[in-house]
């Protein structure tokens, strides 16, 4: 086992800091390897010794920062949460117009997913069936509150537009899109937050064939 001082293994971004939250650089590197490991192994198949392993912090090393798996899995989703609301929140703080919100909503959470693509799958994609219920129920407080956020921008489009599509499905098939290069694996060229944040713009406002995007694919 190695020892609270071993370098860790794996590449890791730091860890998202809640706004309410203090930092403590051993307990961000901790999450930054737990979420890696959680986000390729998946939470069931991720133990406590392999947390430790990739950290590099010892199991008892662990115990101090954390009760348990489950604690550290809501712990990295409360605060992946935490820093999309607020760092969407001040990019909306920019602009009013609705389209304009609706762009640095895109751009915000395509950027946030490139710089720390571990934590973001792991809070869309894990959850811990051993995990209490009150650690569990808060995050998805959180995250139907990042949800609002995005239909509530939608809503004002639709005023303006008068779109066909459900607010509720539109807010769906967007995250979607937005989490796509990087969660499938498949993308071939290397992604430019400002660009990619303006294709999917325009190919969820436009259409794939139609309206007049603001910028064409090269």
């Amino acid at each position: 086992m190695p020892d609270e001082t071993t370098p860790s293994t794996l590449p890791t971004s730091a860890a998202p800091v809640s706004p309410a939250a203090p930092r403590a650089p051993k307990l961000e590197m901790l999450l930054s390897a737990a979420a890696t490991t959680f986000a390729t192994r998946g939470y069931s198949g991720t133990s406590m010794r392999d947390i430790a392993h990739d950290s590099g912090i010892s199991l008892s090393g662990i115990y101090y920062y954390t009760r348990g798996k489950s604690s550290l899995l809501y712990e990295i989703q409360s605060r992946t949460i935490d820093a999309l609301l607020a760092s969407a929140a001040q990019a909306l703080s920019r602009v009013t117009v609705p389209t304009e919100q609706l762009l640095q909503f895109v751009e915000n959470h395509v950027s946030y997913s490139n710089d720390h693509p571990a934590f973001v799958r792991v809070l869309s994609h894990e959850t811990a069936p051993d995990g209490s219920d009150e650690r569990r129920d808060a995050v998805e407080l959180k995250r139907h509150e990042y949800v609002k956020v995005l239909r509530d921008i939608l809503d004002r489009v639709r005023t303006e537009f008068e779109a066909p599509v459900s607010t509720q499905f539109a807010a769906d098939m967007l995250f979607a899109m937005m989490s796509g290069p990087r969660q499938w694996g498949v993308s071939d060229t290397e992604l430019n937050v400002g660009i990619a944040s303006r294709l999917i713009y325009d190919l969820f406002v436009h259409g794939f064939t139609g309206g007049s995007p603001a910028t064409r694919a090269p």
